[in-house]
C-alpha cells in the first residue's frame, strides 16, 4: 500500500474530526461510536485508529480546533480598526463566543469524560490551544485596558472563562427538558449566547 503524504495524512485527520462533529450535532455523546464515525470517512475504518484511540480523542481534537478558531477570532478583534470601548468590546467578545457553539457544548456537557478518556499527549495538545485562547483574551484586554493591573485583568479572565463552561445549557434545551420545565412550571426568558455573554462582559468590564 503506498505511503500517503503529510498533507494527505492531515486531510484524513481533519475528515475524521469533521465526521465526528457532524454526529455530535445530532447525536448524544453517549450514542456516538467509532463505527459511526468511520462510516462517514472516505477511507477504511482501521485507518481511523491510526489517528485517534477512541471517540473521546476525536472530540478533544474538535474542542482543540474550536479553541484555535476562538483564538483567531480574538486576535482579529484585537487587530480591528473599530473602536473598542466597553460596548464594542462586549459585543465583539459575545459575537466570538456565539460562533463557537460546539466549543460551549463540549465544555458544558462532556469535558470531564473526554479528558479522562484521552491519552496525555492528546490532552496536552488541547491545553496548548486553551492556553493560546486565554493568551489572546489577555492580549485583547491589555490593548483595550492598558491601565488595568494584572490582578484586575485576571479577575476578568477568570470571571469569563468559567462562564464558557456553563452558558450552553441555559440557551439550548432538549425536547425532554422543555417538557419537564413546562410540567414543573419553570419559566425562563428566551436567552441567547450573545446576550448572556455580552451582559456578563459589560459587568466584568465595569466592575
Amino acid at each position: 500500500m503506498p505511503k500517503i503524504t503529510k498533507e494527505e495524512s492531515e486531510a484524513r485527520r481533519v475528515e475524521i474530526i469533521d465526521a465526528c462533529e457532524a454526529l455530535y450535532r445530532s447525536e448524544s455523546y453517549h450514542d456516538i461510536t467509532m463505527t459511526q464515525i468511520a462510516a462517514k470517512v472516505s477511507f477504511g475504518r482501521a485507518n481511523v485508529y491510526n489517528y485517534f484511540q477512541n471517540k473521546d480523542e476525536i472530540l478533544l481534537a474538535l474542542l482543540q480546533r474550536e479553541h484555535e478558531l476562538w483564538a483567531e477570532n480574538l486576535a482579529a478583534l484585537r487587530g480591528s480598526s473599530a473602536p473598542l470601548d466597553d460596548d464594542h468590546l462586549a459585543d465583539g467578545l459575545a459575537a466570538s463566543l456565539e460562533k463557537r457553539t460546539q466549543m460551549l457544548k463540549l465544555l458544558a456537557m462532556n469535558l470531564y469524560d473526554i479528558e479522562q478518556n484521552s491519552r496525555l499527549e492528546s490532552l496536552v495538545a488541547f491545553k496548548h490551544a486553551y492556553k493560546r485562547a486565554t493568551s489572546e483574551l489577555e492580549a485583547l484586554l491589555r490593548a483595550c485596558k492598558p491601565q488595568w493591573s494584572e490582578s484586575r485583568l485576571n479577575r476578568f479572565v477568570f470571571g469569563l472563562m468559567p462562564y464558557t463552561h456553563g452558558v450552553y445549557p441555559f440557551v439550548f434545551h432538549s425536547e425532554k427538558q422543555l417538557a419537564a420545565m413546562k410540567a414543573a412550571e419553570v419559566t425562563q426568558p428566551k436567552l441567547s449566547v450573545r446576550t448572556l455573554v455580552r451582559d456578563l462582559t459589560l459587568r466584568l468590564l465595569q466592575d
